[in-house]
């Protein structure tokens, strides 16, 4: 029998090239799936930066709104303290549940700002569940 006249087995011949291609459309889709869940995460974290900056500047146009009254001499909401002849005057605009914009203000006509920073207004507590040694027991 010549090699021409041999029957040839029935089934799928994949070659080489054909190999390759399934490999690149693999590694293409699996790009692509990573791609968009990465650009989706960024845009996530786009608008929490987003809300975030609205509600601080929210604030600092409510702080600034409430300096343009104490010089105006309206103190109404206004706590102050220090001593005698030393008058500073303190008031605090809610950022959110975990912040807020605290302003403090020297006594004088007009008062002048002493600080105009963001604090910490939620509680704090302490992750203590780790027995961690407190030194020896007196």
């Amino acid at each position: 029998m010549d090699r021409n006249s041999r029957p040839r087995p029935m089934g799928l011949n994949i070659g080489s090239a054909s190999v390759i291609m399934l490999f690149v459309v693999l590694s293409l889709t699996v790009l692509a799936a990573l791609s968009l869940l990465s650009a989706n995460s960024q845009y996530r974290v786009a608008e929490r930066a987003a809300d975030a900056a609205r509600a601080y500047y929210a604030a600092d146009t409510k702080a600034a709104e409430m300096y343009g009254r104490v010089k105006d001499g309206d103190y109404s909401g206004v706590e102050a303290f220090g001593e005698t002849g030393l008058a500073r005057y303190r008031y605090s605009v809610e950022i959110n549940e975990k912040s807020s914009l605290e302003v403090i203000l020297a006594g004088g006509a007009p008062p002048v700002i002493v600080s105009w920073r963001v604090t910490e207004s939620g509680d704090w507590t302490p992750d203590d569940s780790l027995g961690l040694w407190q030194g020896p027991e007196d």
